[in-house]
């Protein structure tokens, strides 16, 4: 599962980027509709910002290795979150198992020694990993003896990392108390010698327009963090379109930066193929052997996001749209000083589903 916190509302603000011309970004709402579009160059210098990428598991693939081990990647990115941890119905965190701490533990030290700092992430999912139930996550949150039970098998789990990220998502806006009440207990549990992070939902007003934006109080959480992640993901829930919009993102980031100093927005590794039957993540590489394999033009949208029409077995039509080097430098150089501040950090989200040569070729662009 990488698809996170879904926005339900546009509010687009025209990025502020004195670039010339060769192809536009913009604020959209489907795979045809454009508003307010502003002007990028492909060769636009990205802006240098703290770079964190999250890998949604426990396990370092070699694939995934090879490209944290190289200089791209090592230029753009400073912190490296696995995304592995979940609390069982009593709040005890894991692994418990002496096997599964010593691989976790080797993992960590081959990306240290690699000159990362390494977050353990903890989603608070149902026991499928696949659900995030906010009334059951809300039930165990208002819960003090819980809460008590999750910090303390929390600081030893954490023994190898550097820090830990809270993942809470499905809350209902009634939750915000307890939530607010979870952080603060954590952060005074692991600070100072630990880091910590929390994702938050991409509001772009106040109150939040989203379901269950109002469960996490930024101004509150904000002085308990090291860093606020905002998860600017999955723009296009309603129907086919690009997994992320670089203007909504902005305006994201911008009501954030009100209440919190520290804040990242976060950009999609994976893209999303829409089909008859719902939505799934997809890659870089799936989305070109799929277009290789059907014949499918790629097409670009009006985030230069590109994506494909094509028909799957039992004659059902799909269309999938993801991200390249192209469409993501683009955005990236939107993000520069003037639009963004220069201590606002970029998440990528999802490690492996990129284009392979992503970190390197941004990494050369980088000053």
């Amino acid at each position: 599962m990488m698809a996170k916190t879904a926005p339900k509302k546009l509010l687009c603000v025209p990025l502020l980027v004195a670039l010339a011309t060769a192809s536009t970004l913009g604020c959209s709402t489907s795979s045809g509709e454009t508003v307010d579009a502003v002007a990028l160059r492909a060769e636009t210098p990205l802006p240098l910002r703290a770079g964190t990428v999250i890998v949604d598991g426990c396990v370092i693939d070699t694939w995934q290795r090879a490209t944290l081990a190289g200089p791209g990647a090592r230029r753009v990115l400073q912190d490296v979150v696995l995304l592995c941890l979940v609390p069982r119905l009593d709040g005890t965190v894991g692994p418990r198992d002496p096997s599964a701490q010593q691989h976790l533990a080797t993992v960590v030290a081959d990306l240290k020694s690699e000159g990362y700092r390494v977050s353990f992430g903890v989603s608070f999912t149902d026991e499928t990993g696949q659900r995030y139930d906010g009334a059951q996550t809300r039930s165990f949150l208002a819960d003090a003896a819980w809460r008590r039970t999750f910090r303390d098998t929390l600081v030893p789990a954490l023994a190898p990392a550097d820090g830990v990220e809270l993942d809470l998502q499905g809350l209902p806006d009634d939750a915000r108390q307890s939530v607010t009440a979870l952080v603060t207990e954590v952060a005074r549990t692991i600070k100072p010698g630990k880091r910590l992070g929390v994702f938050v939902p991409p509001s772009v007003s106040t109150p939040s327009d989203l379901p269950g934006g109002e469960a996490f109080s930024r101004a509150e959480l904000g002085a308990q963090v090291d860093r606020m992640r905002v998860m600017t993901l999955d723009f296009s829930d309603k129907g086919p379109g690009p997994t992320i919009d670089p203007g909504w993102a902005v305006d994201a980031a911008r009501v954030a930066l009100r209440d919190a100093p520290a804040v990242d927005i976060a950009y999609p590794l994976y893209g999303t193929d829409f089909g008859p039957r719902g939505r799934r993540p997809t890659t870089y590489l799936e989305a070109i052997a799929t277009a290789t394999v059907t014949n499918a033009r790629i097409e670009h949208g009006p985030t230069t996001a590109p994506f494909l029409r094509y028909v799957a077995y039992g004659n059902e039509p799909h269309e999938m749209w993801f991200d390249d080097t192209d469409s993501t430098s683009r955005a990236l150089a939107a993000w520069n000083f003037d639009v963004l501040p220069a201590d606002v950090g970029i998440v990528f989200y999802g490690l492996g589903a990129e284009e392979p040569t992503l970190f390197e070729r941004l990494g050369a662009r980088m000053p």
